[in-house]
């Protein structure tokens, strides 16, 4: 496939930014931190878990923020939006399907969400591929390996990174032969429209909104005999 020349000098920061989150792994961030309040935090991932069903469609990236410190490594190394993952979220079963360190792998909705500071939905467009398929073709690729090489622009067709996996399987990697050598997530938002964003986990307004969800979302009591 034809590619645009790259400069050694963005060989060398998709290089840096390979090895740096290899390094870092998946401890904790040192750059952001999840509220102290647990019933809070519980109620903001619940919220956004329901915001995200009602507005988002099979086939959608999100684009999110984590609290690892790879996200950490990921953020200071690109430019652009604060994010450091992108995924494809499944709306019809509550999943969502993405490439981590151990591989491309399927997990709970609610489970990615609670892992992330703030996220962004993104419909893609100019693609060929419609929603439905496109989850099937993320699908089609658990358990491949996460591409590390392809993160410094030695990309395999067996192999996958985050962004990479979400921009193949909506069929965009065929109308744009001549894209970026590596595809960072904030690099996604040129390629769809914004159709839900998060807000900031540790936002007082968020907060404050996700605690009247849970109010509202609380299961009835059961009166005492």
């Amino acid at each position: 496939m034809p590619r645009r020349h790259h400069s050694l000098a963005a060989i060398v920061l998709a290089s840096t930014i390979a090895a740096t989150a290899a390094l870092t792994g998946c401890g904790a961030s040192v750059m952001v931190h999840r509220p102290t309040d647990h019933v809070v935090d519980h109620a903001i991932t619940g919220l956004w878990v329901d915001e995200l069903v009602r507005t988002a469609q099979d086939g959608d990236w999100l684009l999110s923020r984590s609290y690892s410190g790879q996200g950490d490594a990921v953020v200071v190394l690109t430019g652009g939006e604060e994010l450091s993952h992108a995924a494809m979220i499944d709306v019809t079963h509550r999943t969502v399907i993405e490439s981590i360190g151990s591989g491309v792998r399927e997990i709970p909705l609610a489970q990615f969400v609670d892992r992330n500071r703030h996220l962004i939905a993104v419909r893609p467009s100019g693609g060929e591929v419609e929603g439905r398929l496109a989850v099937a073709r993320a699908r089609s690729k658990i358990g491949l390996p996460f591409d590390i090489g392809g993160m410094a622009g030695l990309g395999s067709d067996s192999r996958f990174y985050c962004s990479e996996l979400v921009y193949w399987a909506s069929g965009l990697q065929e109308q744009d032969p001549y894209r970026e050598i590596v595809i960072t997530p904030g690099e996604l938002l040129k390629y769809g429209a914004v159709v839900y964003w998060s807000g900031k986990r540790d936002d007082p307004q968020v907060q404050r909104i996700a605690a009247g969800w849970a109010v509202a979302h609380a299961p009835p009591r059961v009166a005492a005999r």
